[in-house]
């Protein structure tokens, strides 16, 4: 079993380009089967395969393509800080949370509000979507959803509110330098806050084996960024996000992207958890290769899957497969003394439906439990 090489994100309209027709039209899917469970193929094999019933992933219609969807930690538990309203104080409010006890959040259709805690009115909810406590008294408010059109308002005991407009944090005050470990021969490197202290991950590990200064617009993202730092540990990639108010947030960055033709419905999402990226490139080392008894053509109604692996590395890989049993692998990055290199090839037609089938019940969930 040869292994699939590494490569590099095209649009998704080249995609349609590299899709493949059918090589065996007496070959069919079988749309009665149900509750199957992903298999990895070993060997593959030529003749007339029945394939497992597949469908476009639902999940997929509605997920946003944002890079950093998995935050890790955040130095500023704004959790801490809100109260259910389990009755609600004002006829004719309905308040959804109590902020430090000085601040309702309240509801009207799609829109949120600020009530203070004796009922007056601060901010009608007539404008906002989004309403959230990023700091130490200070909220986040964001039109339409839109966190790249957020509004910053600082609050005191009394509920009184005043707009400002941060700066962003003063990246003078913050150090990267080296970081001892109790290994004497591994010399680790680290973030240091204004405070002396080491950012730290969720598992409250300062040590990063690199680090450095990364322009906010490099990531695709729809969260507010002001200053970023990216990270590497081991395998895991990690983007330390600086917030203006001395706080911080550490993202695991994306390793993958899918995109996924079904029939008519066409979606994308990119793969955050590193758990998840290592299966997939184990479950694609895994395939089965065949002889291939036909050529592809440019079919472009013919479903098919995407997989754009090593993101934000120097060794990304493209890999296109259809139901049909068509590879077409393009990497535009060397991987190691391996030169760069497009190749069709031709695997077990079970390995296009895995690949479907593993998109809705194992990626599904990172979103499912993002939200």
């Amino acid at each position: 079993m040869a292994s699939l090489k590494i490569i590099t994100a095209v649009a998704a309209a080249a995609l349609m380009a590299f899709s493949f027709s059918a090589c065996d039209e007496d070959e069919k899917q079988d749309q009665s089967s149900s509750g199957v469970s992903i298999k990895n193929s070993s060997a593959a094999a030529k003749g007339k395969v029945v394939l497992k019933e597949y469908e476009f992933p639902a999940f997929l219609s509605d997920v946003p393509m944002d890079e950093l969807s998995k935050p890790e930690y955040t130095s500023f538990p704004a959790e801490e800080h809100y109260e259910d309203v389990t009755g609600q104080p004002f006829d004719g409010r309905t308040c959804e949370k109590l902020i430090d006890g000085v601040i309702y959040i309240y509801r009207e259709g799609d829109y949120l509000g600020l009530l203070d805690t004796e009922g007056n009115e601060l901010v009608k909810a007539n404008l906002y979507t989004d309403i959230r406590l990023v700091s130490n008294g200070v909220l986040a408010l964001s039109y339409y959803g839109s966190e790249s059109a957020t509004v910053y308002m600082t609050f005191g005991a009394d509920g009184e509110l005043a707009e400002i407009t941060p700066s962003g944090p003063d990246t003078s005050k913050y150090v990267i330098s080296d970081a001892y470990s109790d290994d004497p021969d591994k010399i680790y490197k680290a973030l240091y806050l204004p405070d002396g202290s080491a950012a730290v991950t969720a598992d409250q590990d300062m040590f990063f084996d690199s680090i450095e200064w990364v322009p906010a617009e490099s990531i695709n993202t729809q969260k507010p960024l002001y200053s970023c730092v990216s990270a590497v540990r081991g395998d895991v990639n990690y983007i330390i996000s600086l917030d203006p108010f001395g706080g911080y947030t550490v993202y695991q960055r994306a390793y993958a992207k899918v995109s996924l033709k079904v029939g008519d419905v066409y979606g994308e999402c990119y793969i955050d958890s590193y758990d998840d990226y290592s299966e997939l490139i184990n479950m694609i080392d895994s395939f089965g290769r065949a002889s291939a008894v036909s050529t592809p053509s440019k079919d472009t109604t013919l479903d098919f899957i995407q997989l754009t692996t090593g993101l934000n590395s120097d060794t990304m890989t493209q890999t296109t497969i259809s139901p049909d049993g068509f590879c077409f692998t393009d990497t535009l990055t060397p991987v190691g003394d391996e030169p760069v290199n497009k190749y069709f090839s031709y695997l077990d037609k079970e390995d296009f439906v895995d690949l479907v089938l593993w998109v809705d019940q194992v990626l599904s969930q990172e979103y499912t439990s993002a939200e």
